[in-house]
């Protein structure tokens, strides 16, 4: 399956025009790009993911989970996704920008009756866009994102990242939230999750490769 953009190790490539997916965010304030990370690094950034260590971040009554500590393959990765043919993509794409950067981090949920995140909606000062990027590398039951309006019991999305590359883009605004359902089996399910961020107050952007 080939996306619209293909994110390596060193170059962004481009691969379709951003009007169909604009069209699926109006819609839907989400969509997903397929196949995101280029084939031929998606093994080595699975391995490294793999060789990842992992701290404990609860916050009762919100989230429960683990995270990269430190962050070595999370920096990297808010690089790749920092450069400009992407993120000129992505504005074009949802007609939110301009944006800046990227900020994530990788985390993961594990089969343990605990882990999960409840209703939230993202809203902090100079995130525009959530992002979450399936890094899985075993198969796991549950573990479904779900996008809604706020006081909507309809779902906008409803949808489990089974495949390795794959990224769901997100609308971050006070009219909508969305949670992370546990995992019952397998796994664990192991993702990178982040924002992309528009200038403001005390936020500039990186350097640009």
């Amino acid at each position: 399956m080939t996306g619209p953009v293909s994110v390596g190790a060193q170059r962004t490539d481009i691969l379709a025009d951003p009007g169909p997916w604009r069209a699926l965010f109006e819609a839907r304030r989400h969509f997903l790009c397929p196949a995101l990370i280029d084939p031929a690094f998606l093994p080595v950034l699975l391995d490294r993911c793999a060789r990842a260590t992992y701290v404990r971040d609860d916050v009762d009554g919100l989230y429960a989970r683990e995270v990269e500590a430190p962050q070595r393959v999370g920096l990297a990765m808010n690089l790749m996704f920092t450069r400009p043919p992407f993120l000129r993509w992505l504005e074009a794409a949802t007609g939110v920008g301009p944006l800046i950067r990227c900020e994530g981090h990788l985390a993961r949920t594990s089969a343990n009756g605990r882990d999960g995140l409840d209703w939230h909606d993202d809203r902090f000062p100079n995130r525009r866009l959530g992002f979450v990027l399936n890094l899985s590398d075993a198969p796991f039951a549950g573990g479904a994102f779900q996008l809604r309006r706020k006081g909507d019991t309809r779902l906008l999305a409803d949808f489990v990242h089974e495949r390795p590359g794959t990224a769901m883009i997100f609308d971050v605004d006070h009219r909508y939230e969305h949670r992370v359902l546990p995992i019952s089996a397998g796994g664990p399910r192991q993702v990178f999750s982040g924002w992309f961020m528009a200038a403001g107050p005390g936020l500039s952007p990186l350097a640009e490769e």
